[in-house]
């Protein structure tokens, strides 16, 4: 059927709405990085020298945070133009991978299987010297053939030492006995290397993601994560110019388990990255005024005030005005969610839809919906003819886009860092909430999981396990101590609540 030239334009847009995320989250395209990166103004956090730890829930963007950083010329993307003044050691600043698990960088370090077997029985003592040997190891292969850096690793570092951390510094075994032997002058040769770094006037910041990878058994990842903490809390301190920048889940860092120094003395050094809803529209906004195509970038210009000027590497910008994403959405989907106020103003839907438990919200479920509804859209355009003005989504399909969205979010956590979730969603699968906490409770008992996955449960009794999913916002609990789910989880975990979302027929 032939479509007039303003079908055409609606059809093109919904599918760089559609197109506004990627399948596979963390890896996009790397030329899109900088297009489809918004910068928020906590980032400029990120430039103080001071804070080396970023934390953030599971889709809050910590990873695009460390792949700007380490392959897009660190901080310039990421703080704005009138805070690089502030921050002149930006000009002279290098960020080098400290540790990754996936990808070809992931090669240059141990294995999870072998830190697995590794930790085994190890102290403290043990876990510092390997992340001594591993900050080593990074300075050794990134600068070795500077002269300067050549002359101290041969005063400092012996000669079978040198050439383990500069050829098989992913070989554990051959090289965290000699650290452990000679740690002391491991340390002296990366203060005379800071010190070097300061005389030149350069700054390095050692960077650190997927650390939640770095071994298999939950318990064991502790171990590891507070030995790092703990080096970089005493040593952001002691170096002048090299620094750490350390990205780790909200819920491990809140973790019980973690037992690192007392919060209020690490608040200088640490930045939460939270998202807010006119972030979240930003980012929208952005993505589709990025998409290449003209018809969408008309339909976002003739909001006033919603665009700034094109920035050549980050593409087109979205302005601050909250009044202006208003007019988007009242544009792009109407003023409310239905024909009178009673199903909520379309502004505050999806974001009230799609927080979890403890009200936080992430980038990813948020586009998704309108991606998804977008899709949705597109076959069956014939509906396009009964919106009126400029309108583009029928407010049902955003409403469907939800339980997508929901299955979409829990099957990432179980296919990734949380597939310990499955079997207890296999138990749930079918049930209403609200749940009596003790109904719940039994559901968390141990004992119920295979063998084969007791060793990533995050907790060795059902009050623990209770605990950290409600730190990771799964569940809530009423104040008359029964146990509720949020709609992001409530439908990937097959659960009902009565008066929920129907999917659009």
């Amino acid at each position: 059927m032939s479509m007039d030239l303003q079908e055409k334009e609606k059809i093109e847009i919904l599918q760089q709405i559609g197109n506004c995320v990627s399948e596979n989250g963390a890896a996009e395209n790397e030329e899109n990085l900088l297009q489809n990166f918004l910068p928020l103004r906590d980032y400029n956090k990120l430039a103080e020298d001071r804070v080396f730890l970023i934390t953030g829930g599971r889709g809050t963007g910590k990873t695009e945070l460390f792949r700007i950083l380490t392959s897009c010329n660190g901080l310039n993307f990421i703080i704005n133009e009138c805070d690089k003044k502030r921050f002149q050691n930006i000009q002279n600043a290098e960020f080098i991978i400290g540790y990754i698990a996936s990808g070809d960088g992931a090669k240059q370090f141990p294995s999870q299987s072998i830190c697995s077997r590794w930790i085994e029985n190890k102290s403290s003592m043990d876990i510092n010297a390997f992340w001594t040997g591993l900050v080593c190891g990074v300075v050794v292969r990134k600068y070795h053939d500077v002269p300067e850096i050549m002359k101290l690793m041969n005063e400092y570092l012996e000669s079978e030492l040198k050439d383990i951390l500069l050829k098989s510094n992913s070989q554990l075994s051959k090289w965290w006995e000699l650290v452990l032997e000679k740690e002391e002058t491991c340390m002296t040769f990366l203060d005379e290397v800071d010190a070097y770094f300061q005389k030149c006037g350069k700054h390095i910041y050692i960077t650190y993601d997927e650390l939640d990878r770095i071994c298999s058994n939950y318990k064991d990842l502790f171990g590891f994560i507070k030995g790092l903490l703990n080096f970089w809390y005493e040593y952001n301190n002691r170096f002048t110019n090299i620094k750490a920048k350390i990205f780790l889940r909200s819920d491990l860092y809140n973790s019980k388990a973690l037992q690192f120094v007392d919060a209020s003395k690490l608040r200088a050094y640490h930045l939460e990255l939270k998202w807010d809803t006119i972030s979240l529209y930003r980012l929208l906004v952005k993505r589709i005024a990025n998409s290449g195509s003209e018809a969408a970038l008309r339909y976002l210009s003739e909001i006033p005030q919603l665009l700034k000027e094109k920035s050549d590497e980050l593409g087109c910008l979205p302005c601050d005005s909250e009044q202006a994403l208003h007019d988007f959405t009242d544009k792009l989907i109407g003023k409310y969610m239905g024909k009178t106020p009673k199903k909520g103003k379309s502004y505050s839907w999806v974001p009230n839809h799609i927080q979890d438990a403890n009200g936080e919200l992430t980038p990813r479920p948020f586009l998704k919906c309108f991606s998804f509804a977008s899709n949705e859209m597109i076959k069956h355009s014939d509906e396009l003819n009964d919106l009126k003005e400029d309108h583009l989504l029928v407010p049902t399909y955003l409403q469907g886009a939800l339980v997508t969205v929901s299955e979409d979010r829990v099957k990432e956590l179980t296919s990734e860092e949380y597939q310990w979730l499955t079997e207890l969603i296999d138990r749930l699968k079918g049930k209403t909430m609200l749940m009596e906490k003790d109904e719940f409770l039994e559901y968390l008992t141990p004992d119920l999981w295979s063998e084969e996955k007791k060793d990533e449960l995050p907790g060795r009794t059902k009050q623990e396990i209770y605990s950290v999913l409600l730190a990771l916002g799964i569940i809530m609990e009423t104040s008359d101590s029964r146990v509720n789910v949020p709609e992001i989880y409530l439908y990937g975990f097959g659960l009902k609540r009565k008066g929920g979302i129907r999917r659009p027929k």
